[in-house]
């Protein structure tokens, strides 16, 4: 990550972690893949669902559907139910089972089509990170689990591949106004599970599957200065530069690309990633892929038979239970103990630990203090069985309101990294 990103967002301490008062907030559960349930203490309740027979009788509204996606493998239409009262808004998600059966899901969860990774996610409270985009919930209808993690594009299963997060700075001008701006750090993780920290951009980048397993990445080229598109093996992490241009669009079928060059005179092309030649779009060009674009972003659709009826009310409807689990990404030993990590990686050489889990599983204590007359600036002290260290920039990352430490620094407390087993 670029030396003044990392400097800047040192600055977001307090601003992103003083709701959580002197000492940073503990994160959710540690229970997938082999963590043992004891292993840290739960934060966010588990899903529980209602029988038949126990489904409680509200009053009835009037509600508005909207269908979400279908699941072909379950037979479900899924669609977000809304209402208002006149004085509270209300909403769920409901869905039609293959028999003409109406469930609906724990209040205060909904299901969304995520087009990114092609398959649906859980909205809701405690289930992801929608401001910076580090870790959703996929729900698979089949187990009735939603497992909250960070999926990557490149694999079928969204386990390896790559992955952007969105962060923020906050600075000042020279006339000594504040001001905030974004900024994406971009990660690649491999077969064999490895997270690396490998770019970081001030504009978005988007990524996007190939047939072959490759992934097309599309983002701004700090060093060209102008946008790229690459195509990247997530296997090895090996890079090759395409084209400078902005991505118009993709067929996947067809194996080629629409591209718009960042010189505006220049009038955009089709390229053909088999041999790399590259010809002028013409009008039937833009119309072809206009209409791939269009189906690309489209969910599963239900079938128009499916719609609910007009009297239907969620709020009566037989509950499904949802078990929520959190993902590991590495099992590490840290001072002697080994601690489960939902989300850790590598940058400059050094892991990078989060500090929730920490405090959760080895008794590390962090200790946040406002920096005075400074907007938005803190420092933090963390304390383990062998000292205390006040972080820096230069050994801590915030993604989010999530801060994590460099190995470096946790050695010097105390809580060596003695060992790091990434999962596959």
């Amino acid at each position: 990550m670029n030396k003044k990103h990392k400097r800047k967002a040192s600055l977001l301490f307090a601003a992103l972690l003083t709701a959580a008062g002197t000492a940073v907030a503990p994160s959710p559960s540690v229970q997938a893949e082999g963590a043992p349930a004891a292993a840290v203490q739960a934060d966010r309740a588990q899903s529980k669902g209602v029988s038949d027979s126990q489904a409680t009788q509200a009053p009835e509204l009037k509600w508005d559907f909207r269908a979400e996606f279908y699941d072909k493998g379950m037979g479900r239409a899924y669609y977000d139910a809304s209402a208002y009262d006149g004085e509270q808004y209300y909403n769920r998600t409901v869905f039609r089972d293959f028999n003409g059966k109406w469930s609906a899901l724990e209040e205060g969860i909904s299901v969304t089509w995520d087009y990114e990774l092609g398959r649906p996610v859980l909205i809701g409270k405690g289930l992801g990170d929608y401001l910076n985009g580090l870790f959703s919930t996929a729900f698979d209808p089949a187990q009735g689990t939603g497992t909250t993690g960070v999926f990557f594009t490149g694999s079928k299963d969204n386990r390896s591949g790559l992955h952007y997060i969105k962060n923020y700075e906050i600075g000042q001008d020279a006339q000594q106004n504040w001001y905030s701006t974004s900024f994406f750090s971009v990660f690649l993780r491999t077969g064999d599970g490895v997270i690396k920290e490998v770019d970081g951009a001030p504009l978005r980048p988007g990524f996007i599957p190939m047939p072959d397993g490759r992934v097309l990445a599309v983002q701004y080229s700090s060093a060209a200065k102008m946008n790229e598109i690459l195509v990247m093996n997530p296997a090895t992490g090996i890079r090759k530069h395409l084209v400078y241009a902005s991505l118009g669009s993709y067929d996947v079928k067809g194996g080629r690309l629409l591209v718009r060059y960042n010189q505006p005179n220049r009038p955009s092309e089709v390229i053909t990633l088999s041999n790399g030649k590259a010809r002028k779009a013409t009008e039937q060009d833009f119309k072809e892929f206009s209409n791939l674009a269009e189906k690309s972003y489209q969910a599963p659709i239900p079938n128009a038979s499916t719609k609910p009826p007009a009297d239907l009310q969620p709020q009566n409807l037989p509950v499904i239970p949802i078990q929520i689990r959190d993902q590991i990404t590495a099992r590490a030993t840290i001072g002697g103990k080994v601690v489960y990590l939902s989300f850790a990686f590598i940058q400059n050489g050094r892991t990078m630990i989060p500090v929730r889990e920490l405090m959760e599983q080895t008794g590390l204590e962090v200790i946040q203090q406002k920096v005075a007359g400074k907007m938005g600036s803190s420092t933090f002290t963390l304390k383990g069985p062998e000292g205390t260290a006040t972080v820096a920039a230069a050994d801590s990352m915030m993604i989010g309101d999530r801060l994590y430490v460099g190995s470096n620094v946790l050695k010097r407390i105390g809580l060596p990294v003695q060992g790091m087993n990434w999962n596959p």
